[in-house]
């Protein structure tokens, strides 16, 4: 099972909401919040509305989804995607595995293009996807600040998977979600 789905036309970020705060991110505690945000352009009332739906993976938190800040309801296609791609509970646990023991030393993956390679390996698997040669590698005075992977499937659609210092991003390279070539001289 796979969890491409979350993905199609879509981002997903795997976050805590505290970043840039300085502090030390200690992700068994339950009140750092450790979710998906996933951002979609799912339409309400005929008009596609950018929607961030925390989907909480270290807590039992409830699902939120949010459109400008205010807390509304699932709407009822997206809820089914959700549940579906997270259905298979062996499918879960493995996914929640691995984003948890990257989230372990989070401050460290970006140490070498290895370990961010290793990292973007790891989660990639959940999304039946195998990057292809394409990256960029954002550095500042010789340290690795974003490391960004491609991946084309069979119908040209393209997707990325990108390791900052603050968070983990996949998605699709779409017209609503797009991750930006950007190339340091």
């Amino acid at each position: 099972m796979s969890l491409e789905s979350l993905i199609q036309g879509q981002v997903i970020i795997i976050d805590d909401h505290k970043r840039g705060a300085g502090e030390v991110k200690n992700f068994d505690n339950q009140q750092n919040d450790v979710h998906i945000d996933k951002e979609t352009n799912f339409p309400i009332n005929g008009k596609r509305q950018k929607l961030k739906i925390r989907i909480p993976i270290n807590s039992d938190k409830p699902i939120k989804v949010e459109n400008k800040r205010k807390e509304i309801d699932i709407p009822s296609q997206l809820n089914r995607e959700i549940k579906k791609a997270f259905e298979n509970k062996k499918t879960r646990e493995n996914f929640i595995r691995d984003v948890l023991e990257t989230l372990k030393n989070y401050e460290s993956n970006l140490n070498s293009e290895e370990k961010a390679i290793k990292v973007l390996e790891r989660l990639s698997k959940h999304f039946n996807m195998e990057w292809d040669e394409e990256t960029i590698k954002q550095y500042r005075d010789d340290v690795l600040l974003a490391y960004t992977q491609f991946y084309t499937d069979e119908e040209g659609r393209r997707f990325f998977i990108k390791l900052d210092k603050e968070k983990m991003t996949i998605g699709e390279n779409s017209g609503y979600a797009k991750q930006f070539r950007i190339y340091n001289p």
